[in-house]
């Protein structure tokens, strides 16, 4: 039976339906005065059993009922085939854009991202990092998706070539520290100086909203993992000290960065400039 023969079948019987709530209504509101309604009572109650008896007879429920046990297959099929569909499309996409496709649904691996599925709602969360910080969310489609990855990957971190991104995330140190050399300053205190002294002259003379350049943990966490690659040999050497695990349990004092392009990494606390040896 195809849906639109079962739509005729509920047609059938919808008259029946309109016919036994309606006459429920009536009965329900007769019964206010029982005794004063009893034979209006009695006629409706024969008509309300007489139409109970057609809908037995029609067995249309029992049809309705088989035919959803079998959309429902049909339906099950159908997800199947999108999960089948969506991972070779992925990871063809992925592929031309440099990246390798991995991992098992619902968790799919692109470098440093992670792609959520959820084939119930249709929709794809990305994330930067095993789940550290949510990117977007996008429809499940693979085109979408691929887009959605590439559009985060050029718009991740500051920018800035790798000298001057040293020079500005030494300043930022020191402005926590209060110059103190060699002292650990809190990675995510530097990431506030940093994103500060990352805006334009324009948001200086008027910070509001629309002046404000975004800068994130995970542009942040970017950021450490080219300079840390660059390590410039004329300025102080940047370290970072892993996160204990009373650090990971609080955002506010730890961050993740990548260890390579595969999307290992690690998660750290603090930050320090030491010097470079002469």
């Amino acid at each position: 039976m195809n849906s639109e023969q079962i739509l005729q079948e509920f047609l059938k019987g919808s008259q029946s339906i309109y016919e036994l709530l309606t006459l429920s209504k009536e009965i329900y509101n007769l019964d206010k005065n029982r005794i004063g309604n009893l034979a209006k009572l009695r006629t409706k109650v024969d008509k309300l059993d007489k139409v109970i008896r057609n809908l037995e007879e029609e067995n249309y429920i029992l049809k309705l009922k088989e035919w959803i046990e079998q959309y429902k297959s049909i339906l099950e099929d159908t997800a199947n085939e999108i999960q089948r569909n969506l991972g070779i499309e992925l990871e063809e996409k992925l592929k031309n854009l440099g990246f390798r496709l991995s991992g098992q649904y619902p968790e799919l691996k692109a470098g440093f991202f992670i792609i959520e599925v959820d084939f119930n709602k249709q929709r794809a969360t990305i994330w930067y990092g095993p789940k550290q910080e949510r990117l977007s969310q996008c429809a499940l489609t693979a085109t979408t998706i691929a887009n959605h990855i590439e559009k985060a990957k050029k718009e991740l971190g500051s920018g800035l070539n790798e000298e001057e991104l040293l020079q500005k995330i030494h300043s930022a140190y020191y402005r926590v520290v209060g110059g103190k050399r060699g002292e650990p300053a809190p990675i995510i205190e530097v990431l506030a100086e940093l994103a500060y002294l990352l805006q334009s002259q324009k948001f200086r003379q008027d910070p509001r909203k629309e002046n404000y350049r975004s800068y994130g943990r995970a542009d942040f966490s970017y950021d450490l993992y080219r300079v840390r690659k660059y390590q410039s040999s004329n300025l102080s050497r940047l370290r970072l000290n892993v996160a204990t695990r009373i650090d990971t349990r609080r955002r506010a004092n730890f961050l993740w960065v990548p260890d390579d392009e595969s999307g290992k990494g690690t998660t750290y606390s603090k930050l320090v400039f030491e010097e470079a040896e002469k």
